[in-house]
């Protein structure tokens, strides 16, 4: 898309569109150099030099030495390449989960700054909950990085208004019903509030990471107190009606199979879910088996998911079998959702930073049985760059592509 696709006869919005294609431009090419923005944006080199030079005496871009030190055919120095001022805009970012809330302070390259973490009660009222957000997020305010942010992006579980902002409810969360969050937390932290979906925000980041090819197609997988999904086809976020979708871990696998917290029963997520995996080691141990995780609780340490992840990740055979099993359940589910969807890559996203190989080698076994085989020969299956994080880089971005947007006509 350029300048010459529009029939405006705004000068101002031409102007706006021309700069906002450069920023895009440069993002995905750097370090690049502006002869490179001019063809990859078709504005003239003129153009692209004008443009430059104001978004560097703004801080949003800066020079880089060009990738030789060698001169130039007329003896002068190679030209300087471009690149995005990371320190240009940076974002407080807020991961709510059932369990556990994360805060980060990000710049504009999506580097990490600042970061904290903590437990919380998934039973708590939420105006409890949103002072333990303030409490941790006041010390990374704190900081020098901290101080003048551009906006405040917040990641939530389950079913949102995204419009209105707020958490119309979590099947993990009982007590969060029509919680206007956004408002709330602007009120607590003195900012303005965007929020989104978990499942939605961990797409939004793998896809705003990946320029290499923006006509292909992205299912990812999000595995965390739940498990999500979502789509991104040709650069695009999939949204049902009204934001609802992507709720894959309430789909029945089984028609006798364990309550589930939404109220039905046999849901995928009884089985791959954050109290899933403990219940099977809470199993294991009432077995006289998992003697690693037992000692590990006895010692102070929480039973959480990452435990066992991290136990199994250096060789213990009892939370090997536990992430196997999740794997092969989380596997058949994504092997459904490539025959239905045909995805070009599966990403997997979440809580599994220390249990990566053992559960994504479980999840293709399962696609290599189950998926139909014009489907899963071009079909790549591997881990979110983010992991864990994705969701919370997620809610960076979406304070940050603000910049990138191209102005409505």
């Amino acid at each position: 898309m350029d300048a010459n696709s529009f029939n405006i006869g705004n000068s101002e919005l031409i102007t706006q569109v021309n700069r906002t294609l450069v920023l895009q431009a440069v993002r995905a090419l750097e370090p690049t150099y502006r002869a490179e923005v001019s063809r990859r944006t078709h504005l003239k080199p003129a153009t692209v030099t004008g443009i430059v030079s104001d978004l560097i005496d703004e801080q949003l871009l800066s020079e880089v030495p060009g990738q030789t030190q060698s001169p130039t055919p007329s003896g002068g120095r190679p030209p300087m390449m471009l690149g995005l001022n990371g320190a240009a805009m940076r974002m407080l970012a807020v991961d709510l989960e059932a369990d556990i809330v994360r805060v980060a302070l990000i710049d504009l390259k999506m580097s990490i700054l600042e970061y904290a973490e903590r437990e919380i009660d998934r039973f708590g009222e939420p105006e409890g909950v949103v002072e333990q957000i303030a409490e941790l997020a006041e010390p990374v305010l704190a900081t020098p990085a901290g101080k003048d942010i551009s906006g405040i992006g917040m990641s939530l579980p389950g079913l949102i208004c995204k419009d209105e902002g707020i958490l119309i409810g979590s099947t993990n969360m009982p007590r969060w019903h029509n919680v206007p969050i956004r408002d709330m937390v602007a009120q607590r932290m003195g900012h303005a509030v965007q929020v989104g979906r978990a499942v939605h925000l961990a797409a939004l980041y793998e896809d705003w990471m990946d320029l290499s090819d923006r006509r292909s197609t992205k299912l990812i997988l999000l595995l965390r107190t739940g498990i999500g999904m979502s789509l991104v086809h040709q650069g695009e976020l999939y949204t049902g009606a009204g934001g609802f979708d992507g709720e894959v871990g309430h789909t029945v696998i089984d028609l006798n199979g364990l309550p589930c917290e939404c109220g039905n029963r046999g849901c995928l997520e009884t089985y791959v879910s954050a109290s899933a995996v403990v219940s099977r080691a809470e199993k294991m141990i009432g077995e006289g088996r998992a003697q690693a995780v037992s000692a590990a609780v006895r010692n102070g340490k929480s039973l959480r998911p990452e435990l066992v992840y991290q136990l199994a990740k250096s060789g213990d055979a009892d939370c090997s079998e536990i992430v196997r099993e999740v794997g092969r359940y989380v596997g058949i589910a994504a092997a459904n959702l490539a025959n239905l969807f045909g995805p070009d890559s599966l990403i997997l996203c979440g809580s599994i930073d220390t249990a990566d190989t053992l559960l994504l080698e479980a999840v293709k076994q399962q696609i290599e049985e189950r998926a139909l085989p014009p489907i899963r020969r071009h079909l790549t299956v591997q881990l979110a760059s983010a992991k864990e994080k994705s969701s919370l880089l997620g809610a960076a971005v979406l304070v940050a592509r603000e910049k990138f947007e191209l102005p409505g006509l």
